[in-house]
């Protein structure tokens, strides 16, 4: 078996987490109340993740259409700006993915925050 240390990881939850979001188009909040919306999130890897919603985000052509989207893996808030890379229907709610693009610190703290939560995942059994 070969092992490539720069290949990427995704952490699948067993059960989603939490978290909320707000819609950025061209890099500036959709309404100014900047509405945070509900969204459970499936996996999660250093460079982006996949989330559920029930909120749909509709197309905007010609804009470029971000999610900021804040969750805590372990203990810390993570705020991460992810460019929705597809979308699809999965029963009553949307399904995303996204790509969290040039935020080494958002990578460095989702790494530390999924070994945190691991260790104590494996310590309880």
């Amino acid at each position: 078996m070969t092992f490539k240390r720069t290949e990427g990881f995704r952490f699948a939850f067993g059960e989603p987490i939490y978290a909320k979001y707000i819609v950025l188009i061209d890099g500036k909040p959709q309404d100014l109340e900047m509405t945070k919306y509900d969204c459970e999130i499936l996996d999660v890897s250093p460079r982006g993740m996949k989330m559920f919603s029930y909120h749909d985000i509709g197309e905007h052509t010609n804009k470029l259409v971000q999610l900021e989207v804040q969750f805590i893996l372990d203990e810390v808030l993570i705020k991460a700006v992810g460019d929705i890379v597809w979308k699809k229907p999965y029963g009553e709610k949307m399904q995303f993915g996204l790509i969290f693009d040039g935020q080494p610190q958002v990578e460095t703290l989702i790494v530390n925050e999924l070994k945190l939560r691991r260790k104590k995942e494996v310590s309880r059994k």
